[in-house]
């Protein structure tokens, strides 16, 4: 998930919808947005309640999407959510200080040697996506495994449990072209 608006905004993360309070600032470097971009927008709420729909039961995989969450203005279960911001495995193979977060430009350019957010017109929110399902992928074992036992710990669910990476690809909501080239 990216949404890269400002929370005073709180649009979503992909697709046209407005926001419940006036916009003040786009983040267009970030986000891509411009004014003209949410003219004739599907309504806050009723992209929000879309988006829940979609990620109900389904393992989230993204940079620094508590974000996206809280200009949501919502919850998703921790035990659901892969967030390539916060895990150690990723500082740890990237060599940087635990204290550290990294960027997603800078996760990717060292660990995939890959080049995002490099354009003058703002983040591209598949190349993010596929940026931090990438990064995931790296450290997919050993994360899941640390998750799993911590499940176990705590008396959580252990579903899902997945064996590969490529159940994130399965959705309906991605791009064909998107799809089509990661399997």
């Amino acid at each position: 998930m990216d949404s890269g608006f400002s929370s005073e905004a709180s649009p979503t993360a992909s697709g046209r919808n407005s926001p419940l309070r006036p916009v003040t600032d786009y983040r267009t470097r970030w986000s891509g947005i411009r004014r003209k971009d949410l003219l004739n927008a599907v309504p806050f709420a009723q992209a929000r309640e879309e988006i829940r729909t979609i990620l109900e039961g389904k393992v989230v995989v993204g940079h620094s999407i508590y974000n996206d969450f809280e200009a949501l203005d919502m919850l998703h279960p921790g035990h659901m959510t892969r967030d390539t911001c916060t895990t150690p495995h990723l500082r740890r193979l990237a060599s940087f200080p635990k204290s550290r977060r990294s960027s997603l430009k800078i996760l990717a350019g060292r660990l995939l040697s890959r080049r995002i957010q490099v354009g003058h017109r703002g983040h591209c929110s598949v190349e993010d996506a596929l940026a931090a399902l990438d990064l995931y992928k790296l450290v997919e074992g050993e994360w899941e495994r640390e998750l799993q036992s911590q499940l176990r710990d705590d008396g959580a669910p252990l579903e899902p449990s997945f064996a590969a990476s490529n159940h994130y690809m399965q959705d309906e909501y991605w791009p064909n072209s998107v799809v089509g080239d990661s399997q």
